[in-house]
């Protein structure tokens, strides 16, 4: 029996018990703004602190190893002036440990409009890890390097279906400007077949596409398009005893180059990403994952499932076959209103490459909206 026959044996048999240990769950650390009948004509202060610590000890040819450590702040004043709509703006701060300057400052303006289960947002977006997004089409590690975003975004959030559509402009040219615009408009969409209280199916439509280009700027670099798809399913069941929930999540992935420069050496390859996971009533999981690409590339996806070597990478090589076994380990609590631990090991094997590394990943997070003074009496006042 092959390696990977054997492997995929495994998986099912593990499947088929219920007791394999999915994709990781990234609740604690996403980026929603709250609207509320309650908040309609107060001004309140919102602070979202983010304390991490990321350690890839790799030492392989598609990314080297490397640690994120320092702390995100973002300090906000809101102002709901009715129950439908929500305006803030305030500073965005990371500061890396180690380094006696401040990484990053970023002003914040955001504006939202909610109603009936859609939701309607201009300025920062509610980004990153709130996408909902698997990591082989979303890099996690973002969530500390490109924090932000900014643009438009659309949201649905129903009993039977869960839609975010966005345009993150990330880079925007002028006149002669000696670089290209940059932006990645997405759409993740999750429809509930199955909602019950102890068993939930879901179909999953996640998609990407990115772009570099422009008319008004003199830089000579070609026009280069991608995009990256997902299809799949998840299934939860709840659970009695010691392990309190069983899920898994199973994808095929796509990517192809829309638009690319001759120099690109591959223009589609696709994938397969499976994950089953299992959590416990102590807040502890563990999770399986395994990851099969083919000339996979994803410009916004995790560096180890790509077929090419990442910035990171000490020389630039081409893997064109990846084939990876993840298993995870993680706690999440909120130890108090307001204040959540996140600690997580991810220890993975290269299946063709043979051999074992390992990252870890602790994040401290507090959130809380302050509530300042009402409109009304203000001006009472």
């Amino acid at each position: 029996m092959s390696k990977l026959k054997f492997i995929l044996w495994l998986i099912a048999f593990f499947l088929m018990r219920n007791q394999l240990f999915a994709q990781i769950n990234n609740a604690l650390l996403s980026q929603e703004i709250s609207i509320a009948d309650s908040l309609e004509k107060k001004v309140s202060l919102s602070i979202s602190n983010q304390n991490f610590l990321k350690n890839n000890e790799y030492y392989n040819n598609i990314t080297t190893g490397y640690t994120l450590f320092g702390s995100l702040l973002s300090t906000q004043l809101a102002y709901q002036p009715t129950k439908n709509v929500k305006l803030q703006a305030g500073v965005f701060l990371r500061k890396d440990f180690g380094n006696s300057s401040i990484q990053s400052i970023e002003p914040l303006l955001t504006l939202k409009y909610q109603k009936n289960g859609y939701s309607f947002l201009i300025g920062n977006l509610e980004g990153n890890l709130s996408h909902r997004l698997i990591e082989p089409i979303f890099n996690y590690e973002r969530f500390i390097t490109n924090y932000n975003e900014n643009g438009i975004q659309v949201k649905v959030d129903k009993k039977k279906i869960w839609s975010d559509t966005w345009i993150n402009w990330e880079v925007m040219e002028y006149n002669k400007s000696n670089y290209q615009e940059e932006f990645a408009a997405g759409n993740s969409t999750r429809y509930h077949i199955l909602n019950g209280t102890q068993n939930k199916l879901t179909a999953i439509f996640q998609g990407i596409v990115t772009h570099k280009g422009g008319q008004i700027d003199i830089d000579t670099n070609a026009i280069h398009s991608k995009i990256n798809l997902a299809l799949g399913f998840m299934y939860k069941r709840k659970l009695k005893g010691f392990f309190t929930e069983w899920n898994t999540q199973n994808y095929y992935t796509i990517y192809k180059e829309l638009a690319a420069p001759a120099s690109v050496a591959i223009s589609k390859g696709s994938g397969f990403y499976l994950n089953s996971e299992v959590k416990t009533k102590y807040h502890i999981y563990a999770n399986m994952s395994y990851w099969s690409g083919k000339n996979y590339l994803a410009s916004r996806g995790g560096d180890l499932f790509q077929s090419m070597s990442s910035v990171y990478a000490q020389n630039k090589v081409t893997e064109k076959n990846r084939q990876l076994l993840f298993v995870r380990l993680g706690y999440q609590k909120q130890i108090f209103e307001n204040f959540n631990v996140d600690v997580r090991f991810e220890p993975y094997i290269d299946l063709i490459n043979n051999f074992f590394e390992h990252s870890y990943s602790i994040y401290v997070t507090y959130k809380k909206d302050f509530h300042l003074f009402n409109e009304k009496s203000k001006l009472k006042n």
